[in-house]
């Protein structure tokens, strides 16, 4: 299986690489190897795991296959480069771009991102052959996470926003209630359940009707309960904002 690694959100040191893997399990995705690195998940995983992963995760923000692994050093990283079959990735006539990603303060000290972007640059370049550099609009973009005081360097697959779930946060919706749950948080309350598409998830505490709706935006039947009729209604409207019966 390829190596894979995911770039977590900072918002929560632990729930980022428990949400991915859960998802990789509940869609049937075996997984070995896994290495959790500051912001940064590694494994061994089938490609296809990847577009689940961009479908349902609330934390994950960038998933590339991995190409190296080196010490947060120059001399470090063009050796490792060297060694690594960029020939493989990149075909005559296609265009890359290098971007590179600090996590807080790593090697920040022996590491200008800049700089590692043009070194990388010109030594993909002087390893392919027709190929050229286009920050623009590139058609492959090799991305670096310094963390960890390491260099992992991938091809990036996918990119994810976060954009729609501030989109769905308590207050845009008709009915709130100041103990709601953020949307990012109950999709990964979802996803660490182990929910399937087509599978029931039944939330008995629905309150705002949160865990619901990010339940079925994964495909799921999603039930919910609560004590307080004003509760139910409140969840029957927000879900009716979003078009869900």
């Amino acid at each position: 299986m390829p190596k894979l690694f995911f770039l977590l959100s900072g918002e929560n040191t632990s729930l980022p690489a428990a949400e991915v893997k859960a998802i990789l399990e509940a869609e049937g995705y075996s997984y070995t190897g896994a290495e959790e690195m500051d912001q940064v998940l590694r494994l061994e995983a089938p490609l296809e795991s990847v577009k689940v992963v961009q479908i349902r995760s609330a934390y994950t923000r960038v998933c590339a296959q991995e190409l190296l692994v080196a010490n947060a050093t120059y001399e470090d990283i063009s050796e490792t480069a060297a060694k690594t079959d960029f020939k493989a990735i990149l075909k005559p006539g296609e265009s890359f771009v290098v971007r590179i990603n600090r996590i807080k303060t790593y090697a920040d000290a022996e590491i200008n991102t800049m700089t590692l972007e043009i070194k990388l640059g010109g030594q993909i370049l002087r390893q392919t052959e027709g190929t050229k550099v286009n920050l623009k609009n590139p058609d492959k973009t090799f991305i670096g996470i310094i963390t960890d005081n390491k260099l992992i360097l991938g091809l990036k697959l996918t990119e994810i926003t976060s954009k729609t779930f501030s989109e769905r946060r308590p207050r845009k919706k008709p009915f709130f209630h100041p103990s709601a749950m953020p949307s990012k948080m109950a999709r990964c309350m979802v996803n660490l359940a182990h929910a399937k598409a087509e599978s029931v998830l039944l939330d008995p505490f629905c309150g705002t009707g949160t865990s619901l709706i990010e339940a079925t935006f994964i495909g799921c039947r999603a039930v919910g309960i609560d004590a307080q009729k004003r509760m139910v209604l409140g969840t029957k409207r927000n879900l009716a904002f979003f078009g869900i019966q």
